[in-house]
């Protein structure tokens, strides 16, 4: 069917594409989709060749270049590959109920065949060769009935297996792409977007009962540390920073990677003296990370971070809540870092 064959292909070209997309931070537009969609496909090999060199130089495709890709190797047409998800699933949507409609139909007149049948056998005379042929004639039919039936039926529940399999492919690859959007790939925290989104839900739904807060962390001197040792050092320093971040939160609230060496937490706590406690045991645990001098095994760079943090009010908006934060970050580093201020 080319139902099948389109719904199938649009599954793999989406566990393929879009985790691409992904990992070189290209926003999922019809224009990008259209362009990485080829790119796995094979079709365009030039356009793979151009699109590798942009990643291997820049590590992602600017919108600039990617326009000039599209222009050059794609058209008009092939934005409708960005739909083509959403057409697969009601294509399917529209399969299973053209076929349900159709096994209804198939019941029905089977139970018509049934009905006058039974009429048939009901009003037969008894005890003659008429009425054993009558009921051999009934009987011939209600088999070649129900046979019709029954492969009507397991038909249906082919196509029904089917669909089901290819819209579950669909669903956990869009899940999964979901997901992957939301994760910074270096730390494995969430990444910005996701914090601007979940900001939004967490300030909207404060209630007394819980005393909800923002933290910004920001680690020390970082920019010496990269200096010092190198961004692979700095890297490193971030990934185990964010591991501490992502133990201390579990169970309390979200962690996310703000940007640079820039963290943020948003969590739910039973009251002030609890969310302190919790900030000041995190920024405990990040003051016994170092950078080592790996022959004689001693520390030569003590890893310290900062702390703002704000509470969520009645009627705040994301805007004010983040401004609070970040001003009780700015006081925290102004007054000797490796410390943590209120808002």
């Amino acid at each position: 069917m080319e139902f099948e064959a389109s719904l199938a292909h649009s599954a793999q070209c989406l566990k393929k594409a879009v985790p691409l997309m992904v990992k070189y931070a290209i926003p999922v537009t019809p224009m990008n989709y259209a362009i990485w969609y080829c790119y796995v496909s094979g079709s365009q090999p030039a356009l793979n060749q151009e699109l590798d060199a942009t990643i291997a130089h820049l590590a992602t495709c600017p919108p600039h270049v990617a326009r000039r890709l599209f222009d050059r190797y794609l058209s008009e047409r092939d934005l409708a590959l960005f739909h083509e998800l959403s057409g697969s699933f009601h294509g399917a949507i529209s399969t299973v109920q053209g076929d349900i409609a159709k096994t209804l139909e198939t019941a029905q007149d089977y139970s018509a065949v049934l009905a006058e049948c039974y009429a048939g056998l009901y009003n037969i005379k008894r005890n003659n060769v008429e009425s054993f042929d009558g009921v051999l004639n009934y009987v011939e039919r209600l088999t070649a009935e129900s046979i019709t039936m029954q492969q009507e039926a397991f038909s249906f529940q082919k196509k029904l297996e089917f669909a089901y399999q290819e819209i579950t492919e669909l669903r956990e690859a869009l899940l999964d792409s979901q997901i992957q959007a939301s994760i910074d790939k270096l730390t494995g925290l969430y990444n910005r977007g996701k914090f601007d989104e979940d900001v939004v839900h967490f300030c909207q739904s404060f209630t007394d009962l819980k005393q909800a807060a923002l933290i910004f962390i920001d680690v020390d001197h970082f920019k010496s540390l990269n200096d010092t040792f190198g961004h692979q050092t700095g890297d490193e320093t971030l990934k185990k920073i964010a591991a501490k971040i992502s133990r201390q939160t579990e169970g309390k609230g979200a962690a996310y990677r703000y940007g640079g060496e820039e963290f943020c937490i948003l969590a739910c706590f039973s009251s002030v003296g609890e969310a302190v406690n919790f900030v000041q045991l995190l920024r405990q645990d990040i003051s016994k990370l170092s950078v080592k001098n790996k022959e004689q095994n001693k520390a030569v760079h003590p890893i310290t971070a900062s702390f703002g943090m704000a509470f969520v009010k009645v009627d705040m908006d994301k805007s004010e809540l983040i401004a609070k934060a970040d001003k009780a970050l700015y006081l925290a580093k102004t007054h000797g870092r490796d410390r943590v201020e209120i808002a």
